[in-house]
């Protein structure tokens, strides 16, 4: 019987690993499949004027910025981690390094700079402040970059629900609590406006939309000012037009999310 538990044990540890293996396979495959393709380049020479952080043409600091946008084989785009991201290399076909060229230009920095999240699909540019070496006629990029995708959405709805400060209550299996919520100061004029502020143990990216309604079935205008957190500690803040005290929430919340490494890699001249 103790013989026959063990080799039940055995095949079951066999299984799990055999599982873990293949999931892993499926999310590279899966990252692997992902369309790159180059929207723009844009080269700048060092102005004449070589004062620190003076900029050249198109009022851009020197150096080579690639656009591309990123489309998912399957599922939605949730976010990309910029400091998770890696570029490896950025070379032209010469051989030139224009990763080695330093930069103290805040805006300037060498790797993943400008993003924007669509959920169907991402841009990112990608930037140098090294020049191509003269007569070079492709450049050729390389690296991942650290995405977090979702599978679908489902909703969540809270009935009647006290805004005020204390208040607590569950999206799913998500806790929420909120740790402030009144008038306050607008942040670009004089004017007062309601906020409330909603607080969690876990990271609250995993929310898509948050919507509000009154008791009428009415929806309240409301608008996400700020978000952020980490270490156990997340919270969102949710700036309205109107005081209110009660309300029905409806949260859209990412299913199956995960972090995924999409491969980078461009080779691209003037003909894009």
């Amino acid at each position: 019987m103790k013989t026959t538990r063990l080799i039940f044990r055995f095949y079951c540890r066999l299984w799990l690993l055999a599982f873990l293996i293949l999931n892993t396979r499926l999310l590279a495959d899966d990252a692997s499949q992902w369309k790159v393709q180059v929207t723009g380049v844009r080269i700048v020479a060092p102005p004449a004027d070589s004062k620190e952080n003076s900029r050249g043409a198109f009022f851009a600091a020197p150096g080579v910025s690639v656009a591309a946008m990123l489309t998912p084989a399957n599922g939605k785009i949730v976010s990309i981690d910029q400091f998770s991201s890696k570029l490896d290399s950025f070379t032209d076909d010469k051989g030139t390094d224009l990763l080695a060229v330093k930069s103290e230009d805040p805006f300037n920095k060498p790797g993943f700079g400008m993003m924007d999240n669509k959920e169907t699909y991402a841009t990112v540019e990608i930037q140098s402040a090294g020049l191509p070496a003269k007569g070079a006629a492709a450049l050729n990029i390389s690296g991942k970059l650290s995405v977090k995708v979702a599978a679908a959405t489902k909703q969540f709805t809270m009935e009647n629900v006290d805004i005020s400060t204390n208040t607590s209550f569950a999206c799913g299996d998500l806790p929420l609590k909120i740790t402030a919520a009144g008038l306050g100061k607008a942040m670009f004029s004089n004017e007062k406006e309601f906020s409330v502020t909603f607080s969690s143990t876990k990271d609250l990216e995993s929310i898509s939309t948050l919507e509000f309604f009154d008791a009428q079935g009415g929806k309240i205008e409301a608008r996400k000012s700020s978000w952020g957190g980490g270490m156990g500690s997340y919270f969102v803040e949710y700036v309205f037009k109107a005081s209110l005290d009660h309300a029905k929430i409806v949260a859209t919340c990412w299913q199956d999310l995960k972090t995924v490494e999409v491969p980078i890699s461009i080779k691209t001249g003037v003909g894009l």
